[in-house]
């Protein structure tokens, strides 16, 4: 529980601050931009937009039914519905500050990246699913290496494809910890 207080308050605060500083401080956001350029990869390849369209919110969406309908067969609904509150209200949460903050993407990101940049979806959602994923199957050395090298092809990708900023890929991480561990604390007060 003390981990889960401690992603609630670390991951949230971050979040917090990070929004703060993209709507307040130009300076950030010229240091933020100056990021993006030097990580960017001129090689917009398969590859990368492959890794994209694996790991696209709305796929995500279908892979998290097929790990809580796992859940369900193995555990119950208990399990089944922490995985899809995982995801499900990560999402909802998403979309809300992406509306509200309406945060441009970078300059010459692809046509179907369309909507606004911060926090990055495709991040947001692999974050989660690796943070469930550690959290039922872990911890073991080798899927911890798994999930990070999965997280790290997504955020490379975002950038790569000029979708997002790093700072979005920071804000949406930020989020999936900082929900996953509220998650964590309303089960535990509800069925505690």
């Amino acid at each position: 529980m003390i981990k889960d207080w401690l992603s609630l308050i670390c991951g949230g605060g971050g979040l917090i601050v990070l929004i703060i500083l993209i709507l307040k401080s130009p300076t950030f956001e010229t240091q933020d931009s100056r990021l993006h350029q030097k990580l960017v990869r001129k090689n917009q390849n398969t590859f990368w937009r492959l890794v994209a369209w694996f790991n696209k919110p709305l796929l995500m969406v279908g892979w998290c039914f097929g790990l809580a309908f796992i859940q369900l067969v193995t555990h119950g609904w208990g399990r089944f519905c922490w995985v899809l509150a995982g995801l499900g209200f990560a999402n909802v949460i998403g979309i809300i500050i992406k509306n509200t903050l309406r945060r441009e993407r970078p300059s010459d990101h692809l046509d179907y990246d369309d909507d606004f940049s911060f926090p990055s979806g495709h991040v947001l959602g692999t974050t989660v699913m690796a943070l469930i994923l550690w959290q039922l199957y872990g911890p073991t050395w080798w899927l911890g290496l798994l999930l990070i090298i999965w997280w790290g092809l997504v955020a490379v990708c975002r950038l790569t494809l000029r979708a997002h900023y790093p700072s979005d890929v920071l804000g949406a991480t930020l989020l999936a910890i900082s929900w996953l561990g509220a998650l964590n604390l309303i089960v535990a007060f509800i069925w505690g």
